[in-house]
């Protein structure tokens, strides 16, 4: 039944339809590859004072863990490897050092203030420390500009052939979801219904997208 919004009676007092909005402590951005997120996530705590982090400057803040970006693309390419048996990798002794060194990196990060974490971490381990968080999700829509951007990366510079660029961008989405699949209960990565909010960029454009994210760390 279609209902005319005009002609319903006013829920004010509702507490279920004035629910206001509270500025969290924490931002979790993943991000699809070719999405631009990691330039969003930079414009938006730019102009919000936030602090980003991603995978190298969590690490950063945990040398005592002797976990490096080496070992975490190592370990990346064996998760995502034909066959890869994620149950096992989940109980690897790598596994859980590199996941705990994010982990802790995570926990200082937050202590420090209000911080946007790109990958690595989600939503209910922020939570899970006494943090609020709001769970946000950048995704592309334009395949010929994804594949221009790939061409950016250094790793993949070399590539021209559409079918390859687009494999190459398969690939590392692999890898992110792959990430959260052996670190979430949820394993819907990139599933619109487990995000507080999802932004296209090639709908909304990267300024834009900053500036709503942004937005949303500022109240």
């Amino acid at each position: 039944m279609a209902e005319d919004i005009r002609k319903m009676t006013n829920p004010e007092g509702i507490v279920e339809f004035e629910r206001g909005y509270v500025v969290p402590d924490c931002v979790v951005l993943d991000s699809a590859y070719c999405s631009m997120g990691r330039m969003v996530a930079l414009r938006a705590c730019d102009a919000a004072g936030w602090t980003m982090h991603d995978s190298n400057t969590l690490l950063a803040l945990v040398p005592e863990c002797g976990a490096t970006m080496d070992d975490v693309e190592a370990f990346e390419n064996e998760a995502t490897a034909e066959g890869a048996d994620l149950a096992a990798l989940r109980e690897s002794d790598e596994y859980k050092r590199i996941s705990g060194a994010f982990r802790l990196a995570a926990e200082r990060a937050l202590n420090q203030g209000p911080c946007l974490i790109h990958d690595r971490v989600t939503k209910a381990f922020v939570e899970s420390l006494g943090k609020t968080c709001v769970s946000v999700m950048t995704y592309a829509s334009d395949r010929p500009a994804m594949r221009v951007r790939a061409q950016y990366s250094p790793v993949y510079a070399h590539l021209t052939d559409p079918d390859e660029l687009d494999a190459a961008i398969a690939h590392e989405d692999a890898r992110r979801r792959t990430w959260h699949a052996l670190g979430s209960d949820d394993t819907r990565w990139g599933d619109p219904a487990t995000y507080d909010l999802m932004l296209c960029t090639d709908t909304i454009g990267r300024d834009f997208a900053a500036e709503l994210l942004a937005r949303l760390m500022q109240g």
